[in-house]
């Protein structure tokens, strides 16, 4: 509520707050007789170090690039109010945040902009796949080191050195996705695989593709549509007429929401796959309800899986009221994974934090907040350790259901 306007009451002091207050910015030391004040040496603070932060918080990709602004300012926050980084004087971290609006030109303009006009120590982004490719082309030839949860495999291959990946591979989502298809369908599964023309939903899908025959599952459809179609029917009467006892959807929110709507409305009812995307979102559930219920997909992060991410959560849903899905919750790992780096390198040097990322073998804390709780990257930038999760929705809430040493919750059959 905004404060009427007038004359306000002078501000009393306490000689406690008075230091405090002339000395904001700073540590203050002094030496205090009867009398007051005979010596002040104000220490000046020790400066911030910025990171950078690229997300679409407009266009097609805006909402949820919002809420992985809302989590990079949480995950700021969290570690400034630890200390900030203790090898550094307890200098704070600075986030630098960019719009890169859900468009490939943009994001190669932006991130060019943000790491040339701003002294950065690393930056994390972009969501999409397509846009952190971008990024990471960028970010390369800039040499400042970049972590992302983006799930592309091309971004652990061409030789790049300054990209790192803490989480699951597309690769590797498919082959938990195919191993859950096992678990829910009887005997041989034959599963029609719909995906968009996306890097996200091409790399996602040929790992389906490669991986089915090994994993004793059967591709009876392979169809690409175009993102942000308007109209899911054509696409659904394929499924129907494919014999497909499941379908592998490979989408982002809200063309998953209208497969899911048009699959109920045409009664094609066979269970489905969301893979990660949109299906990890609470607006999924908030936008499908009840027919979400059952459903199953796969995650990089889920804030189940152990008690520092049911801690963050809570702190998120604190402040926002949602839980805090896979891209928001991997964003805080990231964020403590930089804060890591920079506490070992003792330096903001960007190319002294891409060396200490390179060495990084954590076990425990917010760092280690991934899927099994480790993270060590290989030469290629990837975590040998990263892992997926299968997860599904059960009575509102996204449950982790496998594997099985990892579960939260039973797998339920529908």
């Amino acid at each position: 509520m905004e404060k009427p306007k007038g004359k306000t009451s002078p501000r009393r002091y306490t000689r406690r707050g008075f230091l405090t207050t002339v000395a904001r910015g700073t540590v203050a030391t002094g030496v205090l007789t009867a009398y007051g004040v005979t010596a002040f040496k104000a220490k000046a603070a020790p400066a911030a170090v910025n990171i950078g932060g690229l997300y679409p918080v407009t266009g097609s990709f805006g909402q949820i690039g919002q809420a992985c602004v809302n989590a990079a300012k949480l995950a700021v926050q969290m570690v400034n109010s630890a200390g900030g980084i203790k090898s550094l004087g307890g200098a704070p971290l600075n986030l630098i945040l960019s719009d890169v609006q859900s468009d490939t030109t943009v994001t190669r303009t932006e991130t060019e902009r943000l790491i040339t006009s701003n002294k950065l120590s690393a930056i994390h982004g972009s969501f999409a796949s397509a846009l952190t490719l971008i990024t990471s082309e960028v970010a390369e030839r800039l040499k400042m080191p970049l972590l992302t949860g983006s799930s592309s495999d091309l971004l652990n291959q061409g030789g790049r050195k300054y990209t790192f990946t803490p989480f699951a591979r597309a690769s590797q989502f498919a082959q938990a996705q195919l191993r859950m298809a096992k678990l829910i369908a009887s005997g041989k599964p034959k599963v029609a695989v719909v995906f968009e023309n996306t890097a996200f939903g091409t790399s996602s899908s040929k790992g389906l593709q490669d991986q089915a025959p090994a994993a004793g599952v059967e591709i009876v459809m392979f169809e690409p549509y175009s993102a942000g179609f308007a109209d899911a029917s054509p696409l659904i009467n394929k499924v129907r007429a494919s014999g497909a006892s499941m379908l592998f959807a490979v989408s982002y929110l809200t063309d998953l929401v209208l497969i899911v709507r048009t699959m109920k409305q045409m009664g094609v009812n066979i269970p489905i796959n969301g893979g990660s995307g949109g299906f990890i979102i609470p607006d999924f559930y908030k936008n499908v309800g009840k027919d979400a219920e059952g459903l199953v997909g796969v995650a990089h992060w889920n804030h189940d899986m152990n008690a520092d991410a049911k801690t963050v959560d809570a702190a998120y849903q604190k402040q926002y009221g949602d839980f805090i899905f896979e891209s928001q919750g991997s964003l805080v790992a990231q964020t403590f994974m930089i804060a890591d780096a920079l506490e070992r390198a003792a330096s903001p040097d960007p190319q002294k934090v891409r060396d200490a990322l390179a060495s990084l073998d954590v076990s425990k804390g917010y760092a280690a907040m991934a899927p099994g709780g480790k993270v060590k990257f290989d030469q290629n930038g990837k975590n040998v350790y990263g892992h997926p999760l299968g997860v599904q929705w059960q009575k509102g809430n996204l449950v982790t259901v496998f594997p099985k040493g990892e579960a939260r919750a039973e797998l339920i059959k529908v």
